[in-house]
């Protein structure tokens, strides 16, 4: 077996005995949520196979072929600890915020900035102890100097005595407790159709020249106000996410929401 899933259940067994001093918090960045363009919705949640339109029935959302932007969802998930290792380790309090995958990639400082903000909110910045547990993707994998940075960085403005950070084994992302949270996500994305607002028409020709995220992040540095127009474009649909997620529950509890870092805010 890996010596990773070794460290994860001495995690565990470490956690429950200052359980009282510390918080465990998974973070996670769930699957990119197609957008698609003015006029032409596509399916949020991504279909397995190809869907038939019979020929006299209208085709209304489209699949994932037709898109320039997408919604990343980013996870937080503080565990309630249980009282025993064999107890419930998928109970407490989950946050969800959305970044635009063109101006608002995932990094590992951004990261570290909305945890520390979601940690403000909550009795978790009391606490002394840290231990944060995700998979090891690029901006989570703990060997990058770049995430250890960011640790240290939050381990700072936390004023915290200990942090822990621990990943999955490769491939084995499941076990992250935090998954189980995008379940309850792809529920509340059934059936929903999400198609950005339109620009103005100088904004929709730069746009449509793009084939790209590099291309689109090269207009926008050409082009003033760029960003800003693709901002407000995007907004609606955020607004729409944030308003499934806040109706979805784990177990008694509202999922809460979150808005993205900014590059200012890091």
């Amino acid at each position: 077996m890996s010596l990773l899933f070794f460290y994860c259940r001495y995690m565990r067994e470490y956690v429950l005995l200052v359980r009282d001093h510390c918080s465990l918090i998974c973070v996670d960045d769930k699957h990119k949520v197609k957008v698609g363009e003015p006029g032409f919705p596509v399916a949020s949640a991504e279909r397995g196979r190809r869907v038939a339109v019979r020929a006299d029935e209208n085709f209304v959302v489209g699949d994932h072929d037709f898109k320039k932007f997408g919604l990343i969802p980013s996870v937080t998930f503080i565990i309630k600890i249980p009282d025993e290792i064999c107890g419930s380790w998928y109970d407490g309090k989950v946050y969800v915020g959305l970044k635009d995958s063109v101006f608002e990639p995932s990094s590992p400082i951004r990261h570290m900035t909305e945890l520390y903000q979601t940690i403000l909110k909550t009795e978790t910045h009391k606490k002394p102890i840290l231990f944060i547990y995700s998979d090891g993707g690029p901006d989570h994998r703990l060997t990058y100097i770049s995430v250890q940075l960011s640790l240290i960085c939050l381990f700072i403005k936390l004023d915290l005595d200990y942090l822990c950070a621990c990943r999955t084994a490769p491939y084995h992302s499941w076990r992250n407790p935090v998954e189980r949270i995008m379940s309850i996500l792809n529920l509340g994305l059934q059936c929903v159709g999400l198609a950005r607002e339109q620009m103005t028409e100088e904004f929709e020709k730069e746009a449509a020249k793009a084939n790209s995220l590099s291309e689109l992040r090269a207009i926008a540095s050409q082009t003033s106000g760029f960003e800003a127009a693709v901002a407000s474009s995007l907004s609606p649909v955020k607004s729409l996410l944030y308003s499934i997620f806040n109706r979805l529950k784990l177990h008694d509890d509202y999922i809460h929401t979150f808005d993205s870092a900014s590059t200012n805010g890091y």
